[in-house]
């Protein structure tokens, strides 16, 4: 990196934190400083949400698995209509009639106070831990970019996120996200573009190579529980994955809590999933496009160069001074911004679910900007261990569907049922994700069945206990 390079990032510090700025101190209660008072506009939710989803692991990783392998990662991505028919048509519109900051505040209103609680302390778990993986990331390029310690980078990402986070709330992470978001999809198509003039005979050169070597490869119609990305597995096991992304994660449901209205809910919602889906894409081909230049230019590629290394030694080595900031510059973003909404999020969670049952004094927007900064640090620090980490992309994936399915269960349980019971939910919800930890470590299944699996086993043992206890205990979901 030059001097160039160095003047874009500091810009794009700036540019963040001055929108940050806009919002520090201004909320007046947690209402504000969490929902944003409620008159979010629609679009600005939906950018925040892509930017949530559209993590650096993204952006990293995903070239990383379609330089090595192919595209049936997304087979998920099938289950995409699914997914939005429940989320649109059950668990928004539930929430939006409950008016509550956490949404797992709602299985207390449906259940008991105990299975919010679980639900409550799963979510942090998932989240500290994908916090960490989304702040490695970034560290990881630039640390091979300006020659700084990983660890160093790590502290300044961790710090410098979480500071904005705390002073401005959920509206500045809305309105930092809708920023950073710019810089990144303009970042995604440029590199699109510069890969396939790279090689000769352009795109369609690129699109022959990759191919012939079976990296555009997307279906995969094997019924063995083995084979890590199968469209079985993408439609039945993409559903509760995409569902526990989009549908029952405090990170990125508030920021739909925020609109006006359940029809602007919905539409922030749609739209945002769509554009995550062809982002995803889009990072993907990215990948088997640098494979086809490092065929077409293999003296470039080098030896020991490992998957999550391929899209850092192509910046590095092959972009202009001054669009290599803006490159570098568009990975903080990705960082910066999932970081953000998920700060503000376990905040929430915290202060909502937790707080209320060790203190009795009602927490402020004081208490908020502590919460965050606290986890803030935990993730940094756990951040620092990120050489263990493996392909980000795939360990994200396999955390998410850890926690996920018994999350998903839990809540749909609450929605669909009237019969079962606060007592058969804790149990079912503690033995989705037992089951999933024993699907984990003790046999072969693919990760992308753990989630499916694991919401099975909720709704079986849910239907099961319930069966055996009193009638009297079922409770239906508070309405207002």
């Amino acid at each position: 990196m030059n001097t160039l390079d160095y003047i874009i990032l500091v810009v794009y510090f700036l540019m963040v934190c001055g929108v940050a700025a806009v919002f520090a101190g201004k909320q007046k209660s947690l209402k504000d400083y969490f929902l944003g008072d409620r008159n979010v506009p629609w679009y600005a939710a939906m950018f925040s949400g892509i930017a949530t989803i559209v993590s650096a692991t993204s952006f990293i990783g995903g070239p990383a698995v379609a330089f090595t392998g192919n595209l049936q990662f997304l087979q998920y991505r099938l289950a995409l209509p699914i997914v939005l028919g429940i989320i649109c048509g059950l668990i928004l519109p539930t929430f939006f009639r409950q008016q509550i900051y956490s949404i797992y505040e709602y299985l207390e209103r449906r259940f008991d106070v105990r299975v919010r609680l679980v639900a409550s302390v799963l979510f942090l778990l998932l989240k500290s831990i994908y916090l960490a993986i989304c702040i490695y990331a970034p560290a990881l390029v630039l640390a091979r970019m300006t020659g700084l310690p990983v660890i160093g980078i790590v502290l300044a990402v961790g710090v410098v996120t979480a500071l904005y986070t705390m002073a401005g709330g959920i509206k500045a992470v809305i309105w930092t996200d809708t920023l950073q978001l710019g810089i990144f999809i303009g970042a995604i198509g440029f590199v699109l573009y510069l890969v396939c003039s790279r090689v000769e005979g352009g795109a369609p050169a690129v699109w022959q190579i990759a191919g012939e070597h079976g990296h555009l490869d997307f279906f995969n119609f094997s019924t063995s529980l083995k084979e890590p990305y199968t469209f079985l597995g993408g439609l039945l096991g993409g559903t509760v994955y995409t569902l526990s992304q989009f549908g029952v994660d405090q990170a990125e449901v508030q920021r739909y809590l925020t609109t006006k209205n359940i029809r602007q809910s919905n539409l922030a919602m749609i739209t945002s999933m769509l554009a995550a889906t062809v982002v995803g894409f889009a990072l993907f081909f990215i990948g088997a496009a640098l494979f086809a230049f490092y065929q077409a230019y293999p003296q470039k590629l080098g030896e020991g160069v490992g998957p999550n290394d391929i899209f850092p030694k192509f910046i590095i080595e092959e972009l202009p001074h001054g669009i290599k900031g803006v490159l570098i510059a568009a990975i903080l973003a990705a960082a910066m911004s999932t970081v953000s909404a998920v700060l503000n999020s376990m905040a929430t969670v915290t202060l909502s679910d937790i707080w209320p049952r060790v203190s009795q004094h009602k927490p402020g927007v004081r208490a908020g900007r502590i919460c965050t900064l606290a986890f803030g640090a935990m993730a940094t620090v756990f951040a620092c261990f990120g050489n263990h980490f493996g392909n980000i992309l795939e360990l994200s994936l396999m955390i998410g569907n850890l926690f996920g399915g018994s999350l998903v269960g839990t809540f749909l349980l609450g929605m669909l049922t009237r019969r079962v019971t606060a007592r058969a939910a804790l149990v079912a919800m503690i033995c989705g994700f037992a089951s999933a930890l024993w699907l984990a470590f003790f046999t072969d299944v693919a990760r992308m069945w753990y989630g499916f699996f694991s919401m099975l086993v909720v709704f079986a043992v849910g239907f099961a206990v319930s069966l055996l206890g009193p009638k009297s205990s079922t409770r239906a979901p508070a309405k207002n």
